[in-house]
């Protein structure tokens, strides 16, 4: 009888971990809770793609893609590098960079990164880093004089519910340029990034994001440059939901305003005007 009931609770006491062990995997928008555990070191890497549509020109289309590798320390810093490789398949002006069917690299950089270097005994709050040092891989800013633009993203969050988080990011950009302009625009000297996202968890597999971000930016002194000297702004939105097939391959759709949803220099709304003005992405995402 005794051997009976030991068996009983043993059984009983196994089912939590059962439980936990068939969960679905969470998404990378979603903060990583602490392990009490020591993990290890590994390379991680991720594909992805995007075929995306320009919302206000049916004749453009394009290939937004990215690749990055990197290492994950036991610490759980990563060290990454991630180069954006984009494709015009339509021949629309709207589309710098490239004539039609052509590939050309856009933007590269290294990538320093802190998950959740600071958390709140009762996990509400979190923050975290990452710092970024652009090359000037992109043809178009290597021509008016780029040498690099140096980002820190600071983030704080907050776990408003199981499955709400919001997340306020203050990203200060400082641009290297060996020209103040070319041809006949100014380039950027300083720039401002806030951002205030709301991630809802909809289920353990599906994830939306819906963030605004404001860009201001200090644009270069040039006599006779388009923009100079001014402080240049966008407001703007970038919506997308994920869905995890598991815990390598993801599904999503996302969209990105190019006009903003104000005017340069703030003194009118343009919400209409600029969510036409718009491209829409089918997502797919590999990663190691």
């Amino acid at each position: 009888m005794r051997k009976l009931s030991l068996f009983t609770w043993l059984f009983f006491l196994t089912l939590p971990f059962a439980r936990t062990a068939q969960a679905a995997p969470n998404l990378e928008e979603k903060p990583a809770e602490l392990n009490t555990q020591t993990p290890s070191g590994k390379f991680i890497g991720t594909l992805d793609i995007r075929p995306s549509d320009l919302f206000k020109d049916t004749d453009s289309f394009r290939m937004e893609n990215s690749v990055s590798f990197g290492y994950r320390f036991p610490s759980q810093v990563k060290l990454i590098y991630q180069q954006e490789v984009w494709s015009n398949l339509t021949s629309s002006p709207t589309l710098p960079g490239g004539p039609q069917g052509s590939i050309f690299a856009r933007d590269g950089f290294f990538s320093f990164v802190s998950d959740q270097f600071w958390k709140s005994e009762d996990s509400a709050w979190f923050t975290t880093y990452e710092g970024r040092a652009y090359l000037p891989t992109f043809a178009a800013r290597r021509d008016a004089g780029m040498i690099t633009a140096i980002r820190n993203y600071f983030t704080l969050g907050t776990k408003l519910t199981p499955w709400a988080t919001l997340t306020f990011t203050e990203t200060p950009i400082a641009h290297v340029f060996a020209d103040n302009a070319f041809k006949g625009k100014a380039n950027p000297l300083f720039e401002n990034r806030f951002q205030g996202k709301a991630t809802f968890n909809l289920t353990s597999q599906l994830t939306l994001g819906l963030p605004l971000i404001w860009q201001s930016t200090k644009m270069r002194e040039s006599v006779g440059a388009s923009k100079s000297g001014i402080w240049d702004n966008l407001v703007w939105i970038n919506p997308e939901v994920f869905y995890a097939l598991d815990s390598n391959y993801t599904l999503g759709l996302a969209y990105y305003d190019l006009s903003g949803l104000t005017k340069n220099d703030l003194s009118d709304l343009q919400i209409m005007e600029g969510l036409r003005d718009g491209v829409v992405q089918f997502i797919f995402k590999a990663s190691l």
